[in-house]
């Protein structure tokens, strides 16, 4: 019964993450600058997941390490997305296109990339996962998600790719990676501290996970 609840419960947050991928993506000057916000890309990565999590569910294979270090990855990657949207960008209005101003659908679709799907995702982990299996060795793949992201905003930046949001950047999707506002010092600070809270964060999930395991 409970293996039948969590693939139930992962189809629906498969559906959830479709719809707010392609919700957003509706009505837009570029689907390529929606495609390139962090939201969009982890919500893609965690719609990739979650459908091998119901093949591994389906097919009863055992849960090995690569399924608790993916796991691990994408939890994170995701909290970073609910975390940074409440503190960081929420305040300053921010917006991912111009166009969530102006159509109902689209606060719809913010509100599933940014808040609804993002909990669902961490909740499944409480939820289903047997406790015990993440380990501290793994927080440095955990960190590959988020930091090649700025990576690749520097590229899609450079090669001429624009964002057309609110309360943002244009040419770098976030006001602490945008050096030309705040300065090299300025997303040094902010590349720090965002490195150094996803490592405390993961240290702390490591830890709870040990203790729900007694």
């Amino acid at each position: 019964m409970r293996r039948k609840i969590s693939i139930v419960y992962k189809i629906l947050v498969i559906c959830l993450l479709a719809t707010g991928i392609l919700l957003n993506t509706m009505k837009t000057i570029s689907i390529i600058s929606l495609l390139s916000y962090y939201t969009l890309q982890s919500n893609i990565i965690c719609l990739i997941a979650f459908i091998y999590f119901v093949y591994l569910e389906i097919t009863k294979k055992e849960r090995t390490n690569k399924y608790y270090l993916i796991k691990g990855a994408i939890t994170i990657a995701i909290f970073i997305t609910i975390v940074v949207y409440t503190i960081a960008l929420l305040p300053n209005q921010f917006e991912m296109d111009f166009f969530h101003r102006t159509a109902v659908y689209k606060t719809i679709a913010n509100l599933l990339v940014h808040i609804i799907s993002p909990i669902l995702i961490i909740m499944d982990y409480f939820f289903f996962d047997k406790k015990g299996n993440l380990k501290n060795s793994y927080i440095g793949y955990w960190l590959i998600i988020p930091l090649s992201y700025m990576t690749y905003v520097y590229l899609y930046s450079y090669f001429g790719g624009r964002f057309y949001n609110i309360g943002g950047s244009r040419k770098f999707a976030y006001f602490f990676l945008d050096y030309e506002k705040i300065g090299y010092i300025g997303i040094a600070k902010w590349i720090l501290l965002i490195t150094i809270s996803i490592i405390l964060v993961s240290h702390l999930f490591v830890y709870i996970d040990s203790k729900l395991s007694k």
